[in-house]
This record gives C-alpha cells, sequence and structure tokens, in this order.
C-alpha cells in the first residue's frame, strides 16, 4: 500500500509540476520579448501571473513529495482549512490575470501574444480539474494523510461572457493581488468599484460611502469576514447592504456560519466569472429595490401626513381621530352647546374699496388670529363664512362652563382685531342650546352644526352692538351672577318667539 501511494503521489506531482511549468516558461516567453510586450501594466500582470505559478509549483513540491507522504515540512496539525487557502490563492491569481489579460489582447487585435496568454489560462483551468482527481485518487488509494484535507472542494473555473452591472461595489480582501483580480473583474462588468485591505478600513468606508454590494473575503488577519458582516447587519445604517461572501474555503460549515450572519450568498475562489457577475447583479438588483421601497415607503408616509394635515385643516381633532379609528364620522346630538359668531362690522364697504388680494390678505390676518384665540380657549372653530367666524364651547372637548369660555373668547377676538393692520371692529354673538352635528357633503365636505341654537346664535350677532359681545337671554343667566349687562328687549327669530337680546359689560 505504501509504494501505491508513493507512486500515486508521484504521478501527481508530475502532471501537476507539468502544467505549472507550461505557466511559467509561458510568462518567461512573453517577458523575454520586450518588444512585444511593451505596455508597463501588461508586464507587471505577467509578472505577477509567473510569481504565482512558482508559488504554487513550490507547494505542489512540499505537499506532493512522495518521500515524506504528503507533507514534508509541514505541520499536519495546520494542513487543514489554512493550507487548502494557501493553495487555491496563487491558482486563482493565476487564472483571474490570464482571463483579463487575453480578454484585453484579443480586444486590442494583439494576436502575437494571446496564443501563449490562451496556454497559460488552459494550464490554470486543468490545474484545477487535475486537483479535483487528485482528490478522487487519493481517497481511493487512502493515504490522505492531511492531502485530502487541503485539496477538498477545488473548483473549476469556466469563463462566460461579461454582462453589465450597475451599481457600486466594494471589495475587501487583504491579499493585494486578490483585490487587484476581483476589483478588475468586477469593473469589466460594469460596475464601479472601490477596495478595502482589511475589516476597520472596509466599515469606515461603508460608513461614509454608499454601495449596493459587499464582497468580502471570510479569512482575514485581525479583523475575520465574519466580524465584519456581523457588525454591519447589527449596524442599521448598513444592515440592507447585500453581502456576498468569498473565500478559498468551500467547506459547508463556513457557508451556513456567514449565511445565519446574514450573507446574500458564499462563493468558493475561484469562482465562475458567470456565476460571480449573476449573484453580483441579483445583489445589486435587490439592493436598487430595497431602495426604490424605501423612497415609495417614504412617500406613502408623506402623502399620510399630508392628508392627515388636510384632515385636520378641515375637521376638529377629535372628528379626525373619529374619522382615522373607524372611517367615519356619526353624526351626533350634543346637549348645552355655546354658539360663538363674530362678524366683521362694515367688511362690505371696506372690501369694495380695495384690490381682492388686499382684501384676503387682511381677511386672512384676523381669521388667523381668530383660530388662535379659539384654540387657546379651547372652543372648536367650526367655519368661517365670508368675514362671519363660527366656533363652538362644550360639544367635542369638555367645557364646565361653555358660554363663560365663549364670551372670554369673544372679547379677547375684539381687542385683537382691533390691534390688527387694518384694523377691524367685530361684533360678537353667543347662544347656548342642543343641536346636532355631523360631517355634511361628499365633495369640499366639513363638520358642521345643525339646530334652532345655531340659528339663534347668528340672530343675536346680527342684533348687536358694534366692539360687543351679545348674549341670548338663556346664555345670560349662566354667567348672570359673575357677570353686569344690559338687556336690549327681545328680538324676532326666525321659527319662534321674540328672543332676549343682553350686552356684556363686564365681569362682577
Amino acid at each position: 500500500m505504501v509504494n501505491v501511494a508513493r507512486n500515486v503521489l508521484a504521478s501527481l506531482r508530475h502532471d501537476l509540476r507539468t502544467q505549472i511549468g507550461v505557466i511559467v516558461d509561458c510568462c518567461e516567453l512573453l517577458l523575454g520579448g520586450s518588444a512585444e510586450v511593451r505596455d508597463p501594466g501588461f508586464r507587471d500582470d505577467l509578472t505577477k501571473v509567473q510569481a504565482a505559478g512558482r508559488r504554487l509549483l513550490a507547494l505542489v513540491e512540499d505537499l506532493f513529495e512522495p518521500g515524506s507522504m504528503g507533507g514534508a515540512g509541514l505541520d499536519r496539525e495546520a494542513t487543514g482549512s489554512h493550507l487548502r487557502h494557501e493553495l487555491r490563492t496563487p491558482l486563482n491569481h493565476i487564472i483571474g490575470y490570464a482571463e483579463m489579460l487575453l480578454e484585453d489582447a484579443e480586444s486590442a487585435g494583439e494576436t502575437a501574444f494571446a496564443g501563449d496568454l490562451r496556454k497559460i489560462l488552459a494550464a490554470g483551468r486543468r490545474l484545477a480539474d487535475m486537483l479535483d482527481a487528485a482528490l478522487a485518487t487519493l481517497k481511493e488509494t487512502a493515504v490522505a494523510n492531511g492531502v485530502v484535507e487541503t485539496l477538498e472542494g477545488v473548483e473549476e473555473d469556466v469563463s462566460g461572457p461579461a454582462a453589465p452591472l450597475r451599481g457600486r461595489v466594494l471589495v475587501v480582501d487583504d491579499d493585494e493581488v486578490n483585490r487587484d483580480v476581483l476589483s478588475r473583474r468586477v469593473a469589466t462588468q460594469g460596475a464601479e468599484v472601490a477596495v478595502a485591505a482589511s475589516g476597520p478600513e472596509a466599515l469606515e468606508l461603508l460608513r461614509s460611502e454608499s454601495f449596493d454590494a459587499v464582497l468580502l473575503d471570510v479569512m482575514m488577519p485581525g479583523m475575520s469576514g465574519y466580524a465584519v458582516l456581523a457588525e454591519m447587519k447589527s449596524d442599521t445604517s448598513l444592515r440592507d447592504i447585500p453581502v456576498v461572501m468569498i473565500s478559498a474555503l468551500d467547506e459547508i460549515e463556513s457557508a451556513v456560519r456567514c449565511i445565519r450572519l446574514g450573507a446574500e450568498d458564499y462563493l468558493a475562489k475561484p469562482f465562475d466569472p458567470t456565476l460571480l457577475r449573476a449573484r453580483l447583479g441579483a445583489c445589486i438588483e435587490k439592493k436598487h429595490l430595497r431602495d426604490r421601497e424605501v423612497v415609495h415607503l417614504r412617500t406613502i408616509d408623506e402623502e399620510r401626513r399630508r392628508s392627515e394635515g388636510l384632515l385636520r385643516a378641515i375637521f376638529p381633532p377629535e372628528v379626525v381621530r373619529e374619522l382615522k379609528s373607524t372611517h367615519s364620522v356619526r353624526p351626533r346630538r350634543y346637549e348645552n352647546v355655546a354658539v360663538l359668531f363674530s362678524d366683521v362690522v362694515g367688511f362690505t364697504g371696506y372690501a369694495e374699496t380695495l384690490e381682492p388680494e388686499q382684501v384676503i390678505d387682511g381677511l386672512q390676518r384676523l381669521v388667523e388670529s381668530q383660530e388662535e384665540l379659539a384654540e387657546a380657549h379651547g372652543l372648536e372653530k367650526i367655519k368661517t363664512i365670508g368675514d362671519g367666524f363660527m366656533a363652538a364651547a362644550g360639544m367635542l372637548r369638555p367645557t364646565s362652563d361653555p358660554v363663560l369660555t365663549c364670551v372670554r373668547c369673544g372679547l379677547d377676538m375684539i381687542t385683537a382685531a382691533r390691534a390688527l393692520d387694518p384694523p377691524w371692529e367685530l361684533r360678537i354673538g353667543i347662544h347656548v342650546g342642543p343641536l346636532v352635528g355631523g360631517v355634511l357633503g361628499r365633495r369640499q365636505y366639513l363638520f358642521d352644526l345643525i339646530g334652532d341654537t345655531v340659528n339663534t346664535a347668528s340672530r343675536v350677532e346680527s342684533a348687536g352692538a358694534t366692539g360687543t359681545v351679545t348674549l341670548s337671554g338663556p346664555a345670560w343667566e349662566q354667567i348672570a351672577h359673575l357677570s353686569v349687562g344690559r338687556s336690549f328687549g327681545t328680538v324676532p327669530v326666525k321659527g319662534r318667539e321674540g328672543i332676549e337680546i343682553v350686552r356684556f359689560d363686564r365681569f362682577r
């Protein structure tokens, strides 16, 4: 069995060295032809491919050394995920750079060295296939000795046509070559790319700039990809940015851990560019959909607040609350409600002498003043009718003495109107009694009051004197013990007998 194992290792070592030799030799040929390779960037990339090939060769020499049974100079306890990562990294560099160099060469029509680049890329892909075959062979011959764990899961990389990505992507990897290959690959697919070399740097960028997706390496010194992912998902400002984890490890436990932490996807390196494009594109699209959803919800919320503001401008707050909770306003009969009417004396003559804009501007200031005073005294504004203003107390809000409340509010309205520019003279009329309240109309509807109490309050206001608060007899009876006034006898009221009116003079 030992001899069989040594033969297997020797054969694998030979085959792998052959493919790596193709890579190194082709790089040397291209780099040696200085006349052919004029672009400094092109030469730098070839040098990186060559360096990756030599690094991979050293690993293969050590790992598949028959005399050591697959591990000379290696700590067997450390030949698991770490060594697998070490083996995949140079292979990823070779395939990634070769793909991009070949694309550049073909697009530029540089056929002189496109053939050697195809050989490098083909050798890199064959190496991936051979490592898969090596795993199967080692399992069959039962000579794993740490190598099975090392090589398990190496993936084939099959290139696909580039497709445009629309978004901004952050590439996070501590390996400079990995960052370069991956960022360039993503950039060629149409996305805008930024890079970070560590977890803290990535988090700083994420909190200061806007990104549509993150490609995050799992294995990084200091702050691992797991820690960065966990920090992102705990930060409410970052949690909605999709994260695709990338790693040279394809262990199911690592993938499951990332998904549980909130990653959108997990890709093992070397990965299929087509698969990368598809998954990254899906993440970016999800982010864009989420952004549109947030804007849509914000718009809905703004419209809701605007609608609620319009309702509050039309209806008293208690009516708005009932509308919101039941989607309707039930008509009600109210007892002992004090109704206040205010009217501007001489308004018609004033309006006929000025421009419409001046009339409305002056009237607007008066109405705003009356609204503020009504709110301050606990009255509900019902409506305005031209220069008339109607409010009520003791209906929707609990009031111990609705008539007294209306009197105090009316006196303040008279004083405030005289201080405006232009100054106004008001008549205030107040009556108290039962009435019905409800929402009327289907278009330009309003909350209105109906009943004899309303009609009488309007008649009392019309019979009053300029600059005074006038009350009906029933209303005066409720404040007579607190006030001094003067009766003007009875006035006719439509639909009923005449009613006494009393001018309020002062409080006792």
